[in-house]
């Protein structure tokens, strides 16, 4: 399972990845990096005996249950694929019985390209052995509102409470919280306070609901509200005007705290510069004192005590994603593990037993996809359980390292490089992130791995205007579209020409969503710089974007009142944003142009490309536009065929311009 099992001692560095070498390099099958993950919803047992996880085959998603110390496998329930049924997520109840949610597309024809079906959501609890299965809310699916296309989400898993789970839905009356009996499935109302405009409810280490979490509209943000362990009146909390959640470092809850009316929070208070974790107190809307914060990035993830829910350790994603134990002996093992994978890959605590005794941890790096592990703190043994892409070449896989560099205007930047080991310079390939309030991570990545197989250098540089450094870095990249931001990545590209690591006369930029942007303004504005360019749904017109943007959500929205706040004002700034739109500098274009959009992007509409190629065709410029018909903004929801057809186009064309393999 998982390419096997592998033990090692923990303090006595054992590498579990084969020596690259520049002989054995061979090119990475674009159908091994586009497989959709064979291994998720990993989760430890209660009496750290086992782990459950779903499993990926050709037919079919098998929940699976796994005894790390012999080795054996035990499929406790199998969705077949084939019938459309797909299971979403699993969590232990005790140490013999799972919950699991699960939905089916009815109608369904078993081609990527059919979306002409309905969706039919589940949850269900089933012993180890795949008996007693039983549906939650059994015969009393009336109550909810949409019980089939609503989902119920697993609020707390009530760890004391051997029984019962508490899950949440809409109901007759609004987002309803259920006590839901996980042997019989018979439902009892716990609060219905909650309004129809509610997306979650959180709640305390008592089970009280003490926070919601409201949609503003167009999903262009969310509002908190809070209230006192046994309050029914919700006082408003905080507001947060983002696109997603992933940009959200102002306020966001995690999860219960130890006592009543504490929720752990990860929030960013004004004046502040680092987002930091918080106890925070639902009844007085305090924050206290910070219990876990870095000095120069933002916290963003804690893990608890599974039988008092007290905070075990803070996380941050600085360069490297950095995790503090809050004892001296927890962290002695952090750092063991962190030298058993050779500074190779970072790792993240999933989940702890009861005793606290044994560990499901993640790890992954550059050259190691995603892995889940178990680890024993009474052996020191690592165990490595299910990988989730084993078929996936380890030993070809291209390291990364952290690249330092300064701006045009003395700013400290940095980004990650990753390259098959050899001397000499090299064709660089320049991956901007999409956000732009995002950031790149110390971790493996489908594109960059099939780029760096092909012997270019990659590089991901997070610029101003990235998240996860603090608050100035992340304002000093608004309204600099085209400006600052773009120097940045200008500059990142001047770094590695002077020091030897790029040839300067072979350089791509390649970039999706606001990294598509980027690859789009570096051809228009810094045309001598690229040997072609490569967007992949990608903003092409600034105007245009905002002008859709009002006309959609309205000028008062929350929504046109943030992307006017990153971009600019068309009232005010049309003349800068004229003059950093590309498609409007397509004269510019020195460099052929691969542009690729999915038709059902809903986030950057397919007409950003299609006002691109024309405009590019009117100049007279080379350009190869490529659509995807039925697929959206993020190519990880892709089906299968067409990530690896995405993969094959760009590298067909990075060879055409860059020499290579494609």
């Amino acid at each position: 399972m998982g390419g096997g099992m592998v033990r090692g001692s923990i303090f006595c560095v054992v590498v579990l990845i084969a020596a690259l070498s520049q002989a054995a390099a061979q090119p990475l099958p674009a159908n091994l990096l586009a497989e959709d993950e064979n291994a998720y919803s990993a989760s430890l047992s209660p009496d750290g005996r086992l782990v459950a996880l779903v499993q990926r085959s050709n037919d079919a998603e098998t929940i699976v249950s796994f005894d790390w110390r012999t080795g054996q496998a035990s499929a406790v329930q199998r969705a077949p694929t084939a019938r459309g049924v797909f299971v979403d997520w699993t969590a232990w109840k005790g140490d013999s019985r799972l919950l699991f949610g699960a939905h089916q597309r009815v109608g369904w024809d078993g081609t990527p390209e059919d979306v002409d079906y309905d969706i039919v959501r589940r949850v269900y609890s089933i012993n180890l052995d795949g008996s007693n299965l039983t549906q939650m809310f059994e015969g009393q699916m009336r109550r909810l509102l949409n019980p089939d296309q609503a989902p119920v989400h697993l609020i707390d898993i009530l760890a004391n409470d051997p029984g019962h789970a508490l899950f949440g839905t809409w109901g007759q009356d609004g987002y309803t919280v259920y006590r839901v009996d996980v042997a019989s499935g018979r439902s009892t109302i716990i609060d219905d306070d909650a309004g129809w405009e509610t997306g979650r409810v959180y709640v305390d280490g008592l089970g009280n609901p003490v926070i919601r979490m409201e949609f503003l509209p167009w999903n262009s943000g969310y509002r908190f509200f809070r209230r006192a362990p046994e309050g029914r009146r919700w006082e408003q909390a905080h507001e947060v005007v983002r696109s997603t959640i992933a940009q959200n470092r102002d306020f966001y809850p995690l999860r219960a705290g130890p006592g009543a009316g504490q929720v752990y929070v990860a929030a960013r208070p004004p004046g502040q510069e680092f987002q930091a974790i918080y106890l925070y107190n639902t009844a007085t809307g305090e924050l206290g004192a910070p219990i876990y914060a870095h000095p120069s990035a933002d916290a963003e993830a804690i893990r608890v005590d599974p039988n008092d829910n007290s905070l075990l350790a803070g996380c941050a994603l600085a360069r490297r994603w950095e995790c503090r134990a809050t004892d001296a002996r927890m962290q002695r093992h952090f750092d063991a593990i962190g030298r058993y994978f050779d500074n190779l890959a970072d790792f993240s605590l999933m989940s702890v037993s009861h005793d606290r005794q044994v560990w499901l941890i993640q790890a992954q790096g550059p050259t190691i996809p995603p892995t889940f592990y178990v680890y024993d703190l009474s052996t020191a043994q690592i165990t490595a359980v299910a990988s989730t892409h084993p078929r996936v070449p380890r030993a070809r896989l291209a390291p990364s390292r952290v690249v330092e560099y300064v701006s045009r205007d003395g700013t400290a930047l940095w980004g990650y490089l990753t390259a098959l080991p050899g001397d000499g310079a090299r064709p660089l390939v320049v991956l901007p992130h999409g956000g732009p309030e995002a950031r790149d991570d110390f971790d493996y990545n489908m594109l960059v791995q099939y780029l760096a197989s092909r012997g270019y250098a990659v590089f991901q540089p997070n610029f101003r205007g990235s998240e996860g450094s603090g608050r100035s870095f992340a304002e000093a990249g608004r309204r600099q579209w085209g400006l600052r931001m773009q120097d940045d990545v200008t500059d990142g590209v001047a770094h590695l020409a002077q020091s030897g690591v790029a040839d300067a006369s072979r350089v791509c930029i390649v970039g999706a969503s606001y990294g598509g942007y980027a690859a789009l303004a570096g051809g228009a504005f810094t045309p001598d710089l690229y040997r072609c360019v490569v967007s992949v749904a990608g903003v092409s017109d600034l105007l245009a974007v905002l002008t859709d943007e009002r006309q959609g959500r309205g000028r008062n929205s929350t929504s046109y009142a943030y992307w006017v706040q990153v971009i600019g004002d068309p009232a005010r700034d049309r003349t800068a944003l004229d003059a950093t739109s590309p498609a409007r500098h397509a004269d510019n274009f020195r460099a052929p142009v691969l542009l690729i959009h999915g038709r059902a992007d809903g986030i950057v509409y397919v007409e950003q490309s299609e006002v691109m190629r024309d405009a590019l065709q009117r100049a007279g410029r080379q350009v190869r536009y490529v659509e995807f018909e039925d697929e959206g903004h993020y190519w990880g929801n892709w089906e299968p065929a067409n990530r690896q057809r995405l993969l094959e186009e760009i590298g067909g064309f990075l060879a055409e311009h860059l020499g290579g393999t494609p």
